[in-house]
């Protein structure tokens, strides 16, 4: 069973991209992946042999071998760039931006002979 190394730890962010290209959600359980079986948030990709099965707490994802070819690979590696623009984004959404708190007032310039 061949594993992608990742940093795919946010089953939630992992929903959310599963959500915004029109997947099923993913779904905890434990898949037989060729000879050996793999545990964690089960997505199914659709034009793979079977579905990547993600464990969040070690960052990696499984696949069968059969999906290891270019065109099945690519799908999978779509997904994880996918996940990471969802993750970044959701991210910036529970983090306003950061202010300066000792940050100097700007001085507006006034035209000579004008007073404020």
């Amino acid at each position: 069973m061949p594993v992608i190394i990742t940093s795919v730890y946010d089953p939630v962010a992992l929903a959310a991209t599963c959500r915004r290209i029109g997947l099923r959600p993913p779904e905890e359980g434990r898949v037989k992946l060729d000879r050996e079986e793999a545990s964690g948030w089960v997505v199914r990709l659709p034009g793979l042999h079977a579905p990547v099965v993600f464990a969040t707490l070690t960052g990696r994802a499984a696949y069968h071998p059969r999906d290891n070819a270019f065109a099945p690979y690519g799908r999978i590696m779509r997904l994880l760039l996918r996940y990471f623009d969802v993750r970044a984004a959701l991210r910036r959404a529970d983090c306003p931006p950061a202010r300066r708190q000792n940050a100097p007032q700007r001085r507006r310039v006034l035209p000579a002979g004008e007073v404020a």
